[in-house]
């Protein structure tokens, strides 16, 4: 049972990181003043392909992150969101569920600053 959780947990995780790379590809698209059909001909894809990658609906290999990256003059790691340390989902679990959102935000916020020390190094 515990294992079926964390298959459907890391099915979740995975699908989510392919709605927020798609969320990306389509600001990017925007911002480059492109339709999905200008991006689908400049990377070799249709369409169709461009707006399921926008949904997060398709999943897409590494060399058409850095095709779609060239074809919209951005940089790749503006399409790959930033993930979550292991610490912060740790700390989000073993917080009280009674506190309120920005109580928990803030004590996220302040245990995940580096400390003074590891700023020396």
């Amino acid at each position: 049972m515990a294992k079926q959780r964390e298959a459907d947990s890391s099915l979740q995780d995975r699908q989510k990181l392919y709605e927020a790379v798609g969320r990306r590809v389509r600001e990017a698209r925007k911002a480059a003043k492109l339709t999905q059909e200008d991006l689908a001909s400049r990377v070799s894809l249709t369409r169709t392909s461009v707006t399921n990658i926008e949904k997060g609906r398709q999943k897409l290999l590494l060399h058409t992150l850095f095709e779609l990256a060239s074809a919209m003059k951005t940089p790749v790691n503006r399409l790959i969101p930033e993930s979550e340390p292991a610490e912060r989902v740790q700390i989000e679990r073993e917080l009280n569920s009674g506190l309120s959102k920005a109580e928990r935000d803030w004590i996220i916020s302040e245990v995940s600053k580096p400390s003074k020390q590891a700023n020396k190094l």
